[in-house]
């Protein structure tokens, strides 16, 4: 009597024996426990699961038992198997197949945990490669994937107006371009995406500041698709002003971190989009700190974002670096005014105006 395993009510222990009353040498059995918490008389567990050969190491996940038999059509001597059910009433045991099993023993098989997307666990295998007789190996299983397809529509940001023929990119995690094209009629284009994975949207056009947004790692049970907006700033009227969004610096710094420098890459390429556009680019900060240290601050991260463009070929003469300080506050939060954290995030920005074009 061996390789006890316990069903996830707490109610049935299975085993394998060779008692009396076995289909063939090894069966697998179980005992239920009685009201006094006592356990009852072992009943063999059916010819669903038992066979004239030996089925042992059984263990239980759900409403599923996993055991091992060389009794029955497998890969090699001890396959591992499953069937659905409880006590003596189970569907048909399948092989767990390749590679799960291989062409040696495989057995002592147990699911550490599961989850929506898949499950992981353990087994014992004495097959090739391993670094003794019977080894320990672990496993990932991911069920299969639905499809995932990202609809994305175009917009001019500020009048809501649809914008065909517009080019979108469909980048990788690491910048790489998966796809591109440009929007139709109704301006919209469709990308069919990986699951699990993280990607990144890229919307362009002429005359407009592009638009990037995030397209986090999905893993849905069924067919999905994702509706993205895409909104494009149009920058090209002498006056205008838009705010390059998320352009963050570590505290008390101007260096040029690489978050913001994926977003100053968006203006390069409007700048060599559009060669007679020239804009000031603008720093601003909150209104904690003395005046003349927020000016000094905004100045050096003004005229960082600046050297960043000229590295990436952009013509010094076609920009101005300005650091306004705290003085363009764009809330109540002013010297002695109790704001929170948002509040004060608010004014912390980079703009740029458009000069001439």
């Amino acid at each position: 009597m061996g390789h006890a395993a316990l069903s996830s009510d707490g109610k049935v222990l299975y085993f394998a024996s060779d008692m009396p009353g076995s289909i063939g040498g090894v069966d697998i059995w179980f005992s239920e426990r009685q009201g006094d918490g006592s356990w009852g008389t072992p009943q063999n567990a059916g010819p669903q699961v038992n066979t004239e050969g030996d089925e042992m190491f059984p263990s239980v996940y759900g409403d599923k038992l996993y055991f091992s038999s060389n009794g029955l059509v497998g890969m090699g001597g001890l396959d591992i198997y499953t069937a659905k059910g409880e006590r003596s009433s189970f569907t048909q045991a399948v092989n767990l197949g390749y590679p799960l099993n291989s062409a040696g023993d495989d057995f002592a098989f147990v699911i550490a945990d599961r989850g929506t997307a898949g499950y992981r666990g353990y087994l014992s295998s004495n097959r090739d490669g391993g670094a003794g007789s019977d080894d320990i190996y672990s496993f990932n299983y991911r069920k299969p994937c639905a499809n995932i397809l990202v609809r994305t529509v175009v917009r001019d940001k500020k009048t809501g107006e649809l914008l065909p023929l517009s080019e979108v990119t469909l980048l990788s995690s690491d910048n790489h371009i998966v796809a591109r094209g440009k929007t139709d009629e109704r301006a919209e284009i469709s990308f069919t995406v990986d699951c699990n994975t993280e990607y990144r949207v890229l919307g362009e056009k002429e005359k407009y500041h592009d638009d990037t947004r995030a397209l986090g790692a999905v893993s849905p049970v069924r067919d999905t698709t994702v509706q993205l907006t895409l909104n494009l700033q149009p920058v090209f009227k002498k006056g205008d002003k838009f705010v390059l969004e998320n352009i963050h610096y570590d505290f008390d710094k101007h260096f040029i971190r690489k978050d913001a420098a994926e977003i100053l890459d968006r203006l390069v390429a409007t700048m060599r989009d559009n060669p007679t556009l020239k804009i000031e680019l603008s720093s601003h900060t909150d209104s904690r700190g003395s005046n003349q240290y927020n000016e000094a601050l905004s100045q050096r991260r003004a005229q960082a974002a600046v050297d960043y463009l000229v590295t990436r070929g952009i013509a010094r003469d076609r920009m101005v670096a300005k650091g306004y300080g705290e003085r363009r506050l764009l809330n109540r939060c002013s010297d002695g005014v109790a704001c929170s954290a948002a509040e004060h995030q608010a004014n912390r920005r980079t703009e740029v105006e458009v000069l001439d074009f």
